[in-house]
């Protein structure tokens, strides 16, 4: 058959070598397929991520091709516009329909009490309290899907409402039924309920959690008289269909809108969100660079072991006939197969790994129910880079294979033994200092910096792995005493072989300190993020209680509350969203998303209950302080003040009703709320400059000789009711958002246990090879008495050595890694981050070391033991 068909014929070579050696080749396959798992699973996650996001906006617009709203992108944050503006768009011959919309939260009157906030690291969780929209029941339906199982849509101007079927079954609502809502002023309204929708179009906003009503109603109800925070434009379709002529409409409305309105895309409604998850998604990307590189390496020493194994089977081909380029070609033929099919298992694993990815993204969305996409661009990509990776990680080892002598290979054994050339730790030195110079010495732009940053990691990874050759003498004393202290005079015998081959051990130690370093670097970066990330919860969320309300608060509701017995002090809080001025934008960012939360305080009583902690070299915090309480200026989070590059002293400029105001930055402060999209102003500026008021929260300081429960249960008492109030503790508030911390933590170390999985099969594949090489060794070790109990104490001690060579080493590099990840994190997102050393990592990470080493070593231990000594003697 393959006389007749000559070019199956390295295939029927390939295919029979892989099934000689099953066991390698399902660990090598399984390798490749979580390297692919990885890779196609995060890219499935960010793309979905922004998918979903995406999703929430644009199902809120409709068929709308461009919205009209106010400075705050975000609809429902308190800012409005003139209702007049909808019959000033629609004047535009080019607007086929314009139609308003008014949305306010609010809360169902019987959940007032049982009411409390959830939140995620975005904002509130979706579906926490009810959205009301306010809409034009005649021309709203031709913008958005309202599809009913029973029912009608509202008559204008009448009391009248329409919910979710599924929302309404939940709250045992039906047709007929009044909707009791809160409404300002601590008061109730009562909407018949006159439709249930189906769930899709309107009935998925705020994850089902909606209710719709004419729009006189919404506005009288909640005391937006003339008002509306939106103005959807279906543009005809001639201009909706070319972008360009779709632009120019949209700077044409532009100058008619006012200086308080704003025309954007739907999509422009998910980019300050998408940005919040900026470095959560680069966090991602970075460890599936590790995966990507790990993979490598499995691969790479997969295919070097074959070589060495099949030195004399390649040999005698060569003998008879086989010329370098069918050598070659048997070796990347074998690769081509397994990359194919590991890649194939890796789509499947990526796709099911992604879904358990999206159920943690969930926690950063706060938007409910996640979309899963699964484009066939990431398919094809991480099909793409599985066989790539596979194919250039086997065609050294492939080219390796062609240099083999037919006569030495025949009458000796492989030389796996022989010396690692010095170019090889030289190639590893350069690629260190050039990847600690990338970090620390040259300076990047913000818009290559991410990419310079993984291919730094990369190089670092690389240059370490290159370098043990320097190390391994060293490395192996300083084992030696502990591994002939666990396995007596085997262990001596198993360590010395460790620098007899110093090749093979390289390989070894080297996938030992890949996984070890990614278990340290990864473990000591959540410790170090977790510590600052309490600093700030414990400075920033002071006080003893958190009182919310599903509608905004009044600020003279502040001085009620001051005096409930037990209060000591009082402090509101507004979040308010703002727009940035071009002028503040540094170039590399003058087409990014330019809205940042405003965080409206009163200095004077929020120090009385919280603080702020500022950043490296800001001063004197007291004149800080001052400059704040003075007005016109700000306090500026440290990821904006590396995104906008300013510092202590210098302008920002944000866009405020009298037009763009500059205000001074007071002081650059530690803040992880909105994943630092934050900037810290007063009250008095926030009236002054963009005609908001009110508290979205108030934190209480609960005086000495008082209890935080009796004082929660005496606000309770006495405005509970009356304010629709939420009092939670401090506490247990700290508490949620420690526990999304936690959660995003936990994805990492998940990741990171994919790294040490995939090392840990690189290290099963040198152990074995170990044991093969050495058969004829093993039998003479036989022959002369050593018992097969012997030999595996013996094999145990040469993985337990080159075990704790790779901890040692690795330990080291992962406390190096550590440093400069936190570097790297500090110059892309601004954070402030201070190395935390920690032995719980470095604990964690001697223990895998030591049980992987022998957990790896026990099949080829056993095989050892195994060989006939006759037939070992013979070998070769």
């Amino acid at each position: 058959m393959l006389f007749n068909r000559p070019f199956l014929a390295p295939f029927a070579f390939a295919l029979r070598n892989m099934r000689q050696r099953m066991g390698r080749t399902l660990l090598t396959g399984l390798g490749i397929a979580l390297g692919v798992a990885v890779v196609l699973s995060i890219e499935i996650t960010n793309v979905s991520t922004l998918d979903t996001i995406n999703t929430v906006f644009n199902l809120a617009a409709g068929e709308a091709n461009l919205l009209v709203s106010t400075d705050n992108l975000l609809a429902g944050m308190g800012e409005t516009l003139p209702e007049e503006l909808v019959d000033r768009m629609a004047a535009f011959e080019e607007v086929e329909l314009a139609t308003p919309t008014l949305r306010v939260n609010t809360l169902l009157a019987s959940e007032a009490s049982e009411w409390e906030l959830e939140i995620g690291f975005t904002g509130a969780a979706a579906g926490t309290i009810l959205q009301l929209y306010g809409v034009d029941v005649v021309r709203d339906p031709e913008l958005r899907v309202y599809k009913f199982t029973a029912g009608r849509l509202p008559s204008p101007d009448a009391y009248e409402a329409v919910l979710p079927a599924d929302y309404a079954a939940e709250k045992d609502l039906a047709l007929g039924d009044d909707l009791v809502l809160l409404v300002p002023g601590s008061g109730v309204a009562r909407l018949e309920v006159v439709g249930l929708l189906a769930s899709e179009g309107v009935a998925l906003f705020n994850n089902g959690v909606v209710a719709v009503a004419p729009l006189s109603v919404v506005q009288e109800l909640f005391n937006h008289r003339g008002e509306i925070d939106e103005v959807g434009l279906k543009i005809v379709p001639a201009i909706a269909s070319d972008p360009d002529a779709l632009d120019a409409l949209k700077d044409r409305l532009e100058e008619r809108v006012g200086r308080n309105a704003r025309v954007i895309y739907p999509a422009a409604r998910g980019q300050l969100v998408s940005r919040m998850l900026a470095s959560f998604q680069a966090g991602l990307q970075l460890f599936s660079g590790i995966a990507i590189f790990v993979g490598t390496f499995l691969i790479y020493n997969t295919f070097s072991m074959t070589v060495v194994e099949r030195t004399r089977e390649i040999g005698m081909m060569r003998a008879i006939g086989m010329n370098r380029w069918h050598v070659l070609g048997l070796v990347m033929v074998e690769a081509s197969i397994l990359a194919v099919a590991g890649s194939a298992v890796g789509l499947v694993f990526g796709v099911v790994q992604a879904r358990a990815l999206m159920l943690v993204t969930g926690a950063f969305l706060a938007a409910g129910d996640a979309v899963i996409t699964v484009t066939p661009q990431a398919l094809l990509q991480s099909l793409f880079v599985g066989i790539v990776i596979t194919l250039g990680a086997a065609l050294f080892p492939a080219y390796q294979a062609t240099r083999i002598s037919p006569l030495e290979a025949l009458r000796a054994r492989a030389q796996t033994g022989e010396k690692v050339r010095p170019a090889v730790w030289v190639t590893g030195l350069v690629m260190l200092a050039l990847g600690l110079a990338n970090i620390y010495v040259i300076p990047y732009r913000a818009s290559v910096y991410f990419n310079i940053l993984q291919g730094s990691v990369l190089l670092i990874l690389a240059g370490a792995t290159l370098t043990v050759p320097l190390v391994v003498k060293a490395l192996e004393g300083a084992a030696r005493p502990w591994v002939r202290r666990l396995y007596g005079g085997e262990g001596a015998l198993g360590s010395a072989n460790v620098q007899r081959s110093v090749g093979r051990t390289t390989l070894t130690v080297a996938a030992m300190i890949v996984a070890l370093a990614m278990i340290v670097g990864i473990g000591s970066i959540s410790i170090s993020f977790e510590d600052d990330f309490t600093s700030w919860i414990n400075a920033s969320l002071g006080g003893d209680l958190y009182v919310t309300s599903p509608v905004k608060l009044r600020q003279s509701f502040l001085g009620q509350l001051a005096t409930v017995e037990g209060v000591e002090a009082a402090t509101p809080a507004r979040f308010h969203i703002v727009q940035v001025a071009a002028r503040s934008l540094p170039p590399e960012t003058a087409d990014d998303d330019d809205t940042v939360y405003f965080v409206a305080i009163e200095p004077e009583t929020y120090r009385q209950v919280s603080s702020v902690e500022f950043t490296s070299n800001q001063g004197d915090p007291e004149a800080n302080w001052q400059a704040l309480a003075g007005g016109d200026a700000v306090f500026l989070s440290s990821q904006l003040a590396e995104t906008y590059n300013l510092n202590q002293g210098d302008t920002i400029w944000l866009k405020t009703r009298r037009g763009e105001k500059p205000f001074r930055v007071a002081g650059v402060i530690v803040d992880f709320f909105a994943q630092g999209q934050t900037i810290t102003g007063t009250y008095r500026d926030l009236g002054a400059y963009f005609s908001e008021d009110g508290a979205d929260r108030i934190t209480v300081k609960v005086a000495e000789g008082y209890t935080i429960d009796e004082v929660s249960q005496r606000i309770k008492d006495r405005y509970g009711e009356q304010r629709n109030l939420n009092v939670q503790t401090t506490t247990s508030f700290k508490a949620q958002i420690q526990g999304l911390l936690d959660q995003s933590l936990a994805l990492f170390d998940v990741l990171s246990l994919i790294g040490v999985v995939i090392g840990s099969l690189g290290v099963v594949n040198t152990l074995t090879m170990n044991v093969i090489e050495r058969r004829r060794e093993i039998g003479g070790l036989r022959s002369l008495g050593m018992t097969r109990n012997q030999i595996v104490r013996m094999v145990l001690a040469e993985a337990f050595s080159l075990g704790l060579m790779g901890a040692l080493y690795g330990l080291g590099f992962g406390f190096v890694l550590a440093q400069v990840m936190i570097q790297s994190m500090n110059s892309m997102s601004g954070y402030d981050l201070e190395f935390v050393f920690s032995p719980t990592p470095f604990l964690v990470g001697l223990a895998l070391a030591a049980g992987i080493s022998q957990l790896a070593a026990l099949a080829p231990a056993r095989r050892g033991a195994a060989l006939n000594i006759v037939e070992a003697i013979k070998h070769e």
